[in-house]
């Protein structure tokens, strides 16, 4: 299987003119052909997970199972989004602390 696809190669001129030297770097549009075997599908599994804190609390500790170390977007119940300091148990344990308890939902993602 092959694909065309474009890309953008920076050309770059020198020009030297008495003691000065002028370098010039723009980018040229380019077709290339790759080819190569297709890899195999990924394995099925989830790539998010959403947390709910019910109650208030300061710190939350989210089992995920998602075999890595995601991202979480957090927003308290009135739809704010709150920052936290993550930190992670293992790859599917993690911690968000905060200044303040309250309650919300987590997307990791």
């Amino acid at each position: 299987m092959s694909d065309v696809v474009t890309l953008l190669v920076p050309t770059t001129t020198v020009t030297t003119t008495n003691s000065s030297t002028l370098v010039n770097t723009t980018p040229t549009s380019t077709l290339v052909t790759l080819s190569g075997q297709t890899g195999a599908q990924g394995a099925p599994g989830n790539i998010f997970y959403t947390y709910t804190q019910s109650s208030p609390s300061a710190l939350w500790v989210i089992h995920h199972a998602l075999n890595g170390y995601p991202v979480a977007v957090v927003m308290d119940t009135a739809g704010t989004v709150c920052e936290g300091t993550i930190s992670y148990t293992d790859s599917n344990t993690c911690t968000i602390s905060f200044s303040a308890a309250f309650s919300g939902t987590a997307y990791i993602i």
